[in-house]
């Protein structure tokens, strides 16, 4: 035996060198086509090879293991549970490789239980990895001890490596690739399909940034695409929470999402050793109230506690904020590469040119070597009556099968499918269908041979696959990309306030001069005038964590918004010097930003209010002393954007209109006044005048001052804004208030000492 003296530190070197390649390449690092590990590949294969596809019937996880250890993986059995029962979690993966049934495990970081009593199968999505795989579309390698064969990748028509993401911590290299959402990897790669030019800022159109499955908010988008173009960075997360008002006016925060991975019980017990030591005083109790429906944890505040401030708490000291990295490396042809999301897309886009390619071949063959046969049966159906004589007259098969190839020229192939023809198809129909045969084989031929031959058809044919696996398999995003994306369905009670913010109702801020409170679905606009005249809007989306325009005067101020698929048409602006202008919402609709949509006739009149325009029925202006004018909505023809509009109420000295409101088919109005009084009066008491007309006095007392006048029909919800920023909130029950004449005075309602009402919201 020879022996062959080495340095100890050249062996020790060379050892843990092949020790990092080892553990890189075969267990931490996921090849960059179809995003897997060794171990996710190997048993998602062995489940292909049992036949455990979705439509069939569970079998127990162990006997899963087994096979995957038998053929394909020699290490611990525990490893490859751990792998096959992450794939089945939601709460780890957005799209999940297998179907689990039994405990897999809970997001409260309940371990799942032993593989004897689980079973599992392939999912859907796993189901498109190994589309194909039987189409020598992929390589194939010896496994472990040469008994067998295993894919060294999966055909992969999934974009598993994006759309479900990974993490692994490999020797000198780790990977921490996030998830994102299906129907976004898949247009992002139609787009750079059609455009390999596209730079990441325009990939990043498309996909908006990461969708992780339990939800959450990304604060951070400003960074990521500088992120995604190196393939390195963070992502920081918080979680979805909200502020609730409870009974005896205390508050509560409900958390509905968390970040990616944390665990539930922990950050709950985190939350509840916080409230001990003193941190978080203000907590008075904690439940947890999830169930199968999604997460809700309760955090009751005591009786002064602001659930905002608390909120900021609980971000800062507990995981409901937490950073995510990004470091997207990955095996490239076997090697670690650290690659950008275009690159990604690239690799990802390479491979699958690639499948169809060699499907492509496969199919090719197929068809040429059964029009072969399909030929070869023709002739023989053509030259019947020789070929039965030649056959029954031959000693054995193998004369027959000679004398076939010299008289009529057959192949081999084509002689043995001609003795093995039943004589069932010796019928003219059958040469018809073969002949029918004939003609589809010669066109898939053609069609496979142009796929082989020109890129630009494989280009095409995997646009159409991105497509249909965006209309099949997308889901609608979970997590919020926040100042971006909204979820696709749901909406957000927003307040607009006059100097032009847009908040969730929640961060209501007091003190704030307050124009409306509108529920804006995600996926809708709204839309904001000022008292210039000025349009501006925003994607409801925006209104999230709150956006601020930027208004094109300093003094300039928000009176009035609505949400765009509101309003059928047109809206009514009215002036504080009595104009009234009806515009088409066409004239303006989301055009740029600060349009002046009304010509003033005064150098210092302005508008007051916005409403929606009804198609007919009467409208109403008031003044601030009082006077109150009923015409039909008729009078006031349309106008365009440059217009001053028409006169609406002709106005008294020193007097000016406050409002302008449609009465659709109200049947009282609500009379409010600055010292917070209120009177119900009817309809019937105010009568239908024409245009430019003085109207009729609504007040009871000269030192009276109208704030607002609202039509009523049943109940309305009410939020009065004071100068000094007092808030007040009222539902006001119709059948609660008595009916008052005309010149009677409001009674008083809300007590404001010396201060005074300026602005009265009716939500929605």
């Amino acid at each position: 035996m020879e022996v062959i003296t080495v340095p100890i530190e050249e062996e020790v070197k060379q050892s843990y060198i092949d020790y990092a390649m080892s553990v890189i390449v075969g267990r931490a690092i996921p090849d960059v086509r179809d995003g897997l590990k060794p171990v996710q590949r190997r048993i998602l294969y062995a489940m292909h090879d049992m036949g455990l596809y979705p439509e069939k019937a569970f079998v127990k996880s162990a006997r899963i293991v087994g096979a995957v250890l038998g053929y394909y993986h020699p290490h611990g059995d525990q490893a490859v549970y751990e792998a096959l029962v992450r794939m089945a979690q939601d709460f780890n993966m957005n799209y999940p490789l297998v179907i689990g049934q039994g405990n897999f495990g809970s997001v409260d970081g309940d371990p799942p239980a032993a593989m004897r009593y689980t079973e599992a199968k392939l999912s859907k999505y796993a189901v498109k990895l190994l589309e194909d795989i039987d189409k020598n579309t992929v390589d194939f390698v010896p496994n472990f001890d040469g008994s067998t064969l295993e894919p060294s990748v999966l055909p992969s028509k999934f974009p598993n490596l994006l759309c479900n993401g990974t993490s692994g911590i490999a020797v000198g290299l780790a990977t921490s690739i996030p998830s994102h959402n299906l129907r976004e990897v898949c247009q992002a790669l139609i787009e750079l399909a059609k455009n390999p030019d596209l730079t990441t800022e325009e990939i990043m159109k498309y996909i908006k940034g990461p969708d992780f499955p339990t939800g959450g908010i990304v604060e951070n988008y400003s960074e990521l695409i500088e992120f995604y173009e190196k393939g390195k960075g963070q992502v920081r997360i918080r979680a979805k929470a909200h502020v609730e008002r409870i009974q005896g006016g205390r508050e509560q925060v409900v958390i509905t999402e968390l970040p990616y991975q944390v665990n539930k019980a922990d950050l709950i017990k985190r939350m509840a050793d916080l409230a001990r030591e003193g941190k978080l005083k203000e907590i008075s109790d904690i439940r947890d109230e999830s169930d199968k429906e999604g997460i809700r944890i309760v955090v009751e505040l005591k009786r002064e506690a602001k659930g905002e401030k608390v909120l900021e708490k609980l971000y800062k000291y507990t995981a409901l904020r937490k950073n995510f990295p990004l470091n997207f490396v990955v095996l490239v042809r076997g090697e670690p590469k650290l690659l950008g999301i275009k690159a990604l897309l690239q690799e990802f886009m390479a491979h699958r040119l690639e499948v169809i390619l060699r499907r492509s071949n496969f199919y090719l063959q197929k068809a040429k070597e059964r029009l072969h046969i399909v030929e070869g049966l023709l002739i023989a159906l053509k030259n019947l009556d020789s070929v039965i004589q030649d056959i029954r007259s031959s000693a054995d098969t193998q004369e027959a099968r000679e004398r076939l190839m010299k008289n009529y020229g057959l192949s081999h192939a084509q002689a043995n499918a001609v003795l093995d023809m039943r004589l069932q198809r010796l019928t003219s129909l059958e040469r018809s269908r073969l002949e029918e045969e004939e003609k589809e084989l010669r066109q898939k031929i053609e069609y496979y041979t142009k796929l082989v031959e020109r890129e630009e058809e494989r280009v095409r044919v995997f646009i159409e696959e991105m497509q249909e696996m965006s209309k099949t398999f997308s889901t609608p995003r979970r997590t919020l990309v926040e100042g971006l994306q909204a979820p696709e369905e749901g909406s957000l009670t927003v307040v607009v306030y006059a100097r032009g913010r847009v908040a969730p109702l929640e961060e209501i801020e007091e003190g704030e001069e307050v124009v409306n409170i509108l529920e804006v679905p995600f996926t809708d606009g709204l839309f904001m005038v000022s008292d210039r005249g000025r349009v501006y809007w925003i994607a409801g989306s925006q209104a999230l964590k709150g956006s601020l325009l930027s208004l094109k005067e300093p003094e300039e101020r928000i009176v009035g918004a609505f949400v765009r698929s509101g309003v059928d048409g047109r809206i009514l602006l009215a002036t504080e010097g009595g104009y009234v202008k009806k515009i088409p919402l066409v004239d303006f609709e989301y055009k740029s930003q600060g349009m002046q949509i009304i010509k003033f006739s005064e150098e210092d009149d302005r508008v007051v209010k916005v409403v929606q325009a009804p198609e007919e029925g009467d409208i109403i202006l008031f003044t601030h002393r009082g006077r109150l004018l009923r015409f039909p909505v008729g009078e006031v023809p349309p106008a365009s954007a440059g217009s001053r509009g028409v006169q609406g109420i002709k106005l008294e000295k020193e007097d000016r209109v406050v409002g302008i409101r449609a009465l659709r088919d109200a049947e009282y109005l609500l009379v409010i006044t600055e010292n917070g009084g209120i009177k119900k009066v009817s309809l019937q008491e105010i009568p239908q005048r024409g245009r430019y007309t003085k109207g009729v006095e609504v007040l009871g007392s000269m030192r009276e001052r109208l704030v607002d006048v609202i039509p009523i029909r049943g109940s309305v919800e009410l939020m009065l804004v004071s100068f000094e920023g007092k808030v007040f909130y009222d539902r006001i029950e119709e059948k609660d208030l008595p009916l008052s004449r005309l010149d009677q005075r409001a009674k008083k309602r809300w007590e404001l000492g010396e201060d005074r009402l300026v602005r009265v919201v009716v939500k929605g």
